[in-house]
This record gives C-alpha cells, structure tokens and sequence, in this order.
C-alpha cells in the first residue's frame, strides 16, 4: 500500500476507528429501548453514525484517488489544526458560555483551516449550526445543556 493511498484513506479510517471506540464504550452503559432509550442509546447511535460516515468517506477517498500517486501533496496541518483548536475550544465554552457560542465558535475556528474561505457564508453555516443544534439536542433530545449559559 502507497503513501498515498494511506494519506487518502486515514480521514475515513479515523472517523471509523472513533466511532467504534465510541460504541464500544456505550455498549458498557444500559441501551434502554427506543421508547426509553438509556444512557448508552444515544452514544452508540453516534458512535454507529461515524463509523458508517468514516466507511463513506474512504469509499468517495478511494473513488476520487488520483491516478498519479506522484502528484499528491502532504498533510494538511493547517486544517487538522484548526479542526482540533476548534473542538478544544467547544469542549472549553460549551459549560461556560452555553452551546450557541460554543458552536459558532467551533465552525468559525474550523473555516480559519479554509484557505480561501468566505466569512459570510461561514457567519450564516455557524448561526445555523448552533440553532439546528439548539433545536435538535437541546429541545429535541433534551440534552442537559443551555443554550446561553447564565441566561
């Protein structure tokens, strides 16, 4: 196996091997049903959820692939930077300012790893995103976080 084929298809493998190890840890908790679900319903629906999209994304990786091996370039560092500052610093507000800010933050950090990126368009997906969160996890899951902390 080339270096290149392994550069293409580590993302997905990464996501996979997360997933697994994510519902593999919530398989230790009580599953419940899916009219009660449990404590470790809800991890390991996230848990299958990124092991199928990590085994979607080696499949489009191995697909798109370039036909000259040659002509790849090496890791993105500034993108796996930014997505790693993003996530540290979601983990970091999301208890002292609420979820909102914490995932508007989190996209706008992720979109720095863009090199050309439009700040509009990232200002419009981060509202989105932290309402589409606020709706589904706080409102509709009833996740015990607040949407602005302290309010």
């Amino acid at each position: 196996m080339s270096a290149a084929l392994v550069r293409t298809i580590m993302p997905g493998l990464c996501v996979s091997l997360f997933g697994a190890f994510v519902a593999a840890i919530a398989l230790t908790y009580p599953l419940g049903s899916a009219l009660r679900p449990g404590p470790g319903f809800f991890p390991l629906a996230i848990g299958g959820t990124l092991v199928v999209l990590g085994l979607l994304v080696i499949i489009e990786a191995w697909r798109a692939r370039p036909l000259d091996e040659d002509n790849t370039t090496g890791i993105a560092w500034r993108g796996m930077l930014a997505t790693c500052a993003a996530i540290l610093v979601f983990a970091l507000l999301l208890e002292r300012l609420g979820y909102v800010p914490a995932a508007i933050a989190l996209v706008l950090i992720v979109g720095m790893g863009e090199p050309g990126r439009n700040w509009r368009v990232l200002g419009v997906i981060a509202i989105f995103m932290a309402l589409f969160g606020t709706v589904v996890f706080i409102w509709g899951f009833g996740l015990p976080i607040e949407p602005f902390e302290g309010l």
